[in-house]
């Protein structure tokens, strides 16, 4: 008998091929955790992906056999050194949209921890909602900030909670904001991600908020990663550095999209 509210096996399975196609590993404790179904059922359905020549079986979880189709993004310790100057002045200008009273959404991300860095400090109260550790992090040393963490699963790569929990926290919220990262944007495929279990979180905070604010350097635009977040109209507004290009910054904003350049 199926579990009640579990995934069809094929649905799990390409949950979990999508992962070990990303990751490289994948754990039945973690598994267990953003599926919502028994060890018995991962371990079956890991059983399905090596007869299939997908993974290999070892203690606790599986590692993929086959190739890795796209490169896995750096480490968010390694990331965070990158451009780094002009994620602090896009951080920066990005905190200056933020208001006392309001409740914000902040993305995992190098760029997204620049903008709690730099919160105005005449902000009386702030409500900050995050899936991510560096987010965090850096929002508790702000005392008039009210920090809310969502549950999930850790995924080590981006320091940010990830899983069905997570999505459900941030439904509860009607944010003022949100501020998302992104590996990639284009013309053609909009805001870009590389994980599943991102993408659908990444979704959830366009939608509970009023307006979003994608913050990410001219280095990202023209990068198409495997999995469509939204449209580029689909955001409001874009604070990237003043490296991107007048031609490019005119493309984008046919969109409907404010693009500020810093």
């Amino acid at each position: 008998m199926q579990e009640e509210g579990a995934l069809l096996a094929v649905e799990r399975q390409k949950i979990i091929r999508e992962t070990l196609e990303r990751e490289g590993v994948v754990r039945n404790a973690e598994l267990k955790q953003i599926l919502q179904v028994s060890t018995v059922t991962i371990r079956a359905d890991l059983r399905e992906l090596e007869t299939a020549g997908i993974c290999e079986i070892i203690w606790g979880g599986a590692v993929y056999k086959q190739p890795v189709v796209e490169a896995e993004p750096l480490l968010l310790t390694k990331r965070s050194k990158l451009n780094l100057e002009a994620k602090q002045r896009i951080g920066a200008r990005a905190a200056l949209l933020i208001e006392s009273g309001q409740t914000i959404i902040v993305d995992a991300g190098s760029t997204t921890v620049e903008v709690v860095r730099h919160l105005p400090p005449d902000l009386e109260y702030l409500r900050i909602v995050t899936q991510a550790l560096n987010i965090a992090a850096a929002a508790v040393q702000f005392p008039q900030v009210e920090l809310v963490m969502t549950g999930g699963v850790l995924r080590n790569l981006t320091f940010s909670l990830i899983g069905p929990q997570v999505i459900r926290s941030l439904e509860m919220f009607n944010a003022d904001w949100t501020f998302l990262a992104s590996g990639g944007f284009t013309m053609e495929r909009g805001v870009t991600t590389s994980n599943i279990l991102e993408a659908e979180l990444k979704k959830t905070m366009i939608e509970r908020a009023q307006r979003v604010a994608l913050v990410a350097d001219h280095t990202k635009f023209g990068n198409a990663l495997s999995l469509t977040i939204a449209p580029l109209a689909g955001i409001d507004v874009l604070i990237t550095d003043s490296e991107m290009s007048d031609e490019d910054a005119r493309q984008i904003e046919t969109t409907g999209v404010e693009v500020i350049r810093v």
